[in-house]
């Protein structure tokens, strides 16, 4: 009577094994629970894009850009400053901003992130990731053609932190033909 006893206290030990198994939920890799969170983007209700390209400390171009989100889109506002020529009457052209679009996709870049296109030494983390991406997969980490790089690119940077659960900044910098560019994403939610 005691081994029958046993047996069966093993056999329901091994069934609610099983129950809690099944209802666990499945934890996902680091690298793909952060591209999850760069997939959400979409979900913030403001996103602010800046960019930069100086050669040295001359400022060649600065845009500084809000998406807001509405019923059928984005509100964007800002504002982008260009460096004229030395013909130019002036030094600057400022171009103001101010439309409807119906999506993000010009805030934030197509992101494909595997640890693979990345120099070895990256740091992946709950906070984050800070990662080079080597020369010869940055068209797979944004997911572009060679049609799509107008300009070549060196020592990109990527930085990605995360805030409670969520994407908060997006930061890419690299060099370009002497230019160092940075494009830096904020979002709200």
């Amino acid at each position: 009577m005691k081994k029958r006893h046993i047996l069966m206290m093993i056999t329901l030990l091994f069934v609610a094994i099983a129950l809690v198994a099944c209802n666990t939920k499945e934890q996902l890799a680091p690298m793909q629970a952060l591209q999850n969170k760069y997939n959400e983007i979409t979900s913030a209700s403001g996103i602010v894009q800046t960019i930069s390209i100086k050669r040295g400390g001359l400022m060649q171009f600065e845009s500084e850009k809000t998406y807001s989100k509405t019923q059928d889109g984005y509100t964007v506002t800002g504002s982008e400053k260009r460096w004229n020529n030395s013909s130019a009457s002036e030094p600057f052209t400022t171009t103001h901003i101010n439309e409807q679009v119906g999506t993000a996709v010009g805030a934030a870049p197509t992101l494909k992130l595997n640890a693979s296109y990345f120099e070895e030494g990256f740091r992946l983390t709950e906070a984050g990731l800070v990662a080079t991406v080597k020369q010869q997969n940055v068209k797979d980490v944004f997911g572009v053609g060679d049609s799509d790089l107008k300009a070549p690119t060196s020592d990109l940077m990527l930085e990605l932190s995360v805030s409670a659960e969520r994407l908060a900044s997006v930061r890419i910098s690299y060099t370009s033909n002497g230019s160092n560019v940075v494009i830096t994403l904020s979002m709200n939610y």
